[in-house]
Parts: structure tokens; C-alpha cells; sequence
């Protein structure tokens, strides 16, 4: 047991990264020094402007009146908390940590907060659609308003104590004359690093996908008996967010796997804990597409959303419209009463009215 824990030890160091690899740099590397910074500035715009729309037209337009309202309003919420940090992650790739160790783990936190709360949302989602749909009748009782907001505070506390033991030991830490935002284990690293992967797999990956499987059969189940259009318009929104999450997600839980097996001893290449780093900053990156890409699929999939955007949009364009009538209204009083005299003003205000 002994000459395993050794050889566990040798394969994580101080610095090891554990689940949260997105500031990983390698100062040499032209895709993280050019490539990531542009596609997060893309989006960080494309998902802040998205993210800000769904929130706008849940509550002003559809004024949070159901429960899926509710759960989309925190899913918006959550892909923020991943959107507002790119800036920092920009400056990182392109210099070197300069915000503290505060701002370390505050960013830390919003990845790991934003990663669970985003996939129990998701769970939570899919549940309420079959109780709505496989039992209709007695879930009437329960499915109300106070219970979605206490649900809601119940995924974030939740998310916030998981992902506690993942953010709790990160720090700027001075590695080589390079500051970096990293995970610093006390005691022996290799069991921290285990627990963060563990965690990362079996609450974000097994349970809600062993959920959802049972959730989804019994849904499809009862619309396959059923011929009404209503209920299958009401699940092909919720399915689709959980097919896009999975498909963004799943490379980071396979990469985290991978590196579970590594830990444990299970590959003898040396060299493949390096590769499996670098595939874990691959996998972060391409999960962080998905913050930007459930605006797409409310606006495309969605038809009531789709509804109250353009409604949105031409209540803005009106009052900009009226305002710059108002404008050239005001302008021309003005020029008309610089040019008018004592003796016209009288004239003058025949004409207007």
C-alpha cells in the first residue's frame, strides 16, 4: 500500500492543476497565447449579450409565471458565472496571474458552482417535465412556485459545498518566475486530486445521467401513448439543453476519467499525465462553448421565447423610434424660434399647431 501511495504521490505534484486546468499556460504554446484568448473574447460578448436577452424576456415579458421559467432564469444565471470571468482568463493567457489569491479563488469557485449548478439544473428540469407529464394529476399539489424556489436554493447551496474542496485550496502560487492561478493540495496531493475528480464524475456525470435516462424513458414512454402536441413541444426544449450540455461536458468527464485511471496507476507511459493536462485544458475549452449556446437554442427551439424576443425588439425599436421624433420635433421648435422674431412669433405658432 505503501509503494502505491509513493508511486500516486510521484504523479501529482504541488502544482498539480486537479479538475480546474482552464489558466493552464504554456508560454510557447500559439493556441493559448493567440487562439483561446480571441474565442473567449467572442464569447464572452456573444454569451453575455445572449445570456442577458433570456434573462430580460423571462422576466419582463414572461414574468417568471412557471416553474420552467424559474430553473431557465437560474441556468442563464449559471452560464454567466462562467462568461463574467473569460476577462481574467484572457489576461491570463496573454500575461501572467496579477489578481491575488481572492480573485483566484473566486474564479475557481465560479467554475465549479457554475459546472454543477449548471448540470443539476438541468436534472431538475428533466424531473419536473416527467412529473408534469407521467403524473399529471397528483404532482398538481406539489409542483408550485414555493417549492421551485426552495429546489433552486437547495442546487446552489449544494453546488457551492461540492464544489468547496475544489476551490478551497486554490492560490496564486510562483512556479519558475510565473505566477498562476493553481491548486496547491496540503498533505499528500494525489487523495485531494482523486476526491475533486470523483466528485466531478459521479455528481456531474453518473447520478444526473442515471437520472435523466430513467426520467426521459418514462417521458418518451407516455407521449408515445399519448397524441397530444402540447406535451411533446413542452420536452423537445428541455431535451435539447440536456443533449447539448452532455455533448459539451462529456469530453471534460472522459478527460477527468482518464486521469482518475492515471492516478490509480492503471497507464505506465510517464509522459501521459502531461498529455492528459493538455487534454483537460482542450476539454475546459470547448465546454466553455456551451455558456454561449443555450440563447441559440431558447430562440430556435422555442417558439414562445422566439415570440416574446421579437416582441422585445420591436417594443425597443418603437421607442427609439419615438424618441428620435421626439428629437427632430424638439430640434425644429428650436430652429424655428431662433429665426422668428417679436413681431412673427404669433405666425409662428399658428403654423405649428
Amino acid at each position: 500500500m505503501n509503494v502505491t501511495e509513493n508511486s500516486l504521490s510521484s504523479t501529482v505534484n504541488e502544482y498539480d492543476y486537479s479538475a480546474f486546468s482552464v489558466y493552464y499556460v504554456k508560454k510557447s504554446d500559439t493556441i493559448s497565447s493567440i487562439f483561446k484568448p480571441a474565442l473567449f473574447c467572442i464569447l464572452f460578448t456573444c454569451g453575455l449579450v445572449g445570456n442577458s436577452l433570456v434573462l430580460w424576456v423571462l422576466i419582463y415579458f414572461k414574468k417568471m409565471n412557471s416553474l420552467t421559467d424559474l430553473y431557465l432564469l437560474n441556468m442563464a444565471i449559471s452560464d454567466l458565472m462562467f462568461i463574467v470571468s473569460l476577462p481574467f482568463v484572457v489576461y491570463q493567457l496573454l500575461n501572467e496571474w496579477v489578481f491575488g489569491d481572492f480573485m483566484c479563488k473566486i474564479l475557481a469557485a465560479m467554475f465549479f458552482i457554475g459546472f454543477f449548478s449548471g448540470i443539476f439544473l438541468i436534472t431538475v428540469l428533466s424531473v419536473d417535465r416527467y412529473l408534469a407529464i407521467v403524473h399529471v394529476v397528483s404532482s398538481l399539489k406539489f409542483r408550485t412556485r414555493k417549492l421551485g424556489l426552495f429546489i433552486t436554493f437547495v442546487v446552489w447551496t449544494f453546488s457551492f459545498l461540492l464544489s468547496a474542496t475544489n476551490f478551497i485550496f486554490v492560490r496564486a502560487e510562483t512556479n519558475k518566475g510565473f505566477t498562476d492561478c493553481t491548486a496547491v493540495y496540503p498533505g499528500n496531493p494525489t487523495l485531494w486530486t482523486l476526491l475533486s475528480y470523483f466528485q466531478v464524475n459521479i455528481f456531474g456525470l453518473v447520478i444526473p445521467l442515471l437520472i435523466l435516462v430513467f426520467c426521459y424513458s418514462q417521458i418518451i414512454s407516455t407521449l408515445h401513448r399519448s397524441k397530444s402536441m402540447q406535451k411533446r413541444y413542452a420536452v423537445k426544449l428541455i431535451l435539447i439543453l440536456v443533449l447539448v450540455f452532455f455533448v459539451f461536458w462529456a469530453p471534460y468527464n472522459i478527460v477527468v476519467f482518464l486521469r482518475i485511471l492515471n492516478l490509480l496507476g492503471k497507464f505506465d507511459d510517464p509522459e501521459y499525465d502531461e498529455k492528459l493536462k493538455t487534454a483537460m485544458e482542450v476539454s475546459q475549452t470547448i465546454s466553455f462553448l456551451h455558456c454561449c449556446l443555450n440563447p441559440i437554442i431558447y430562440t430556435f427551439a422555442g417558439d414562445n421565447f422566439k415570440k416574446h424576443l421579437f416582441c422585445m425588439f420591436n417594443k425597443l425599436l418603437k421607442y427609439m423610434n419615438i424618441n428620435r421624433r421626439c428629437g427632430s420635433f424638439e430640434k425644429g421648435s428650436v430652429d424655428r424660434s431662433s429665426i422668428t422674431g417679436p413681431n412673427t412669433r404669433s405666425v409662428s405658432s399658428d403654423a405649428i399647431l
